[in-house]
């Protein structure tokens, strides 16, 4: 009886290798034949996957999104109030540049492509606007001072964490030092609210 093949799992792995290329080496590390020897598989069996090299970067670009969603929705799984779940989030995206090495370079890696692909960036654009919206849900429903600018202020942190996330993975910062900064600027704008912790910094914005 001929073995049953999971293709969704067998895509993925093929999608997997092209990531690791792509922080490893760049978008110019990627061919069919440089994913194929990563994935330990055929260029026969990539191809009859992915039309070509484009397909296989768009499809790379859904998984690297729909992976860096995961590590934000586990992150904020205990979080207690939207003070504390903005914190989380915040705090997921910095250490990205511990836990999420291989997404945070491909992102980058992704970026050049998404300027000159419509479909790539149009994910991205996607993407962005709905982590900024959230984020700005947050900090209104955080008691932010009247005067805060919750959409300019979700932008600033939005940012702010992405920036920070790259220093981490630089060794620039630890990820508590980076915390410390998240903590700094949350106290800013949310200046009588208290966030939990559960992450690796044990600092909470009101200290």
């Amino acid at each position: 009886m001929p073995k049953k093949v999971d293709h969704a799992a067998r895509r993925e792995e093929i999608v997997q290798a092209a990531l690791r290329l792509c922080a490893r080496d760049g978008l110019a590390g990627v061919t069919i034949g440089q994913v194929a020897q990563e994935a330990g598989v055929s260029k026969g069996l990539v191809q009859h996957y992915f039309a070509g090299k484009a397909d296989l970067l768009r499809a790379s670009a859904q998984i690297l999104r729909a992976e860096i969603e995961r590590h934000v929705r586990e992150a904020v799984r205990d979080a207690r109030g939207p003070a504390d779940t903005l914190r989380c989030v915040l705090i997921a995206i910095v250490e990205l540049g511990v836990t999420a090495v291989v997404p945070l370079l491909a992102g980058h890696a992704f970026v050049s492509m998404a300027v000159a692909d419509p479909e790539i960036r149009a994910l991205y654009r996607a993407g962005g606007d709905a982590v900024n919206r959230e984020i700005a849900a947050l900090v209104a429903a955080s008691g932010a001072a009247p005067d805060v600018d919750a959409g300019a202020e979700a932008h600033a942190l939005l940012g702010l964490a992405r920036g920070l996330a790259d220093g981490v993975l630089l060794g620039e910062l630890g990820v508590d030092d980076a915390a410390a900064i998240v903590d700094h600027h949350l106290r800013r704008i949310l200046p009588e609210v208290a966030t939990g912790s559960g992450t690796p910094s044990s600092r909470r914005v009101s200290e």
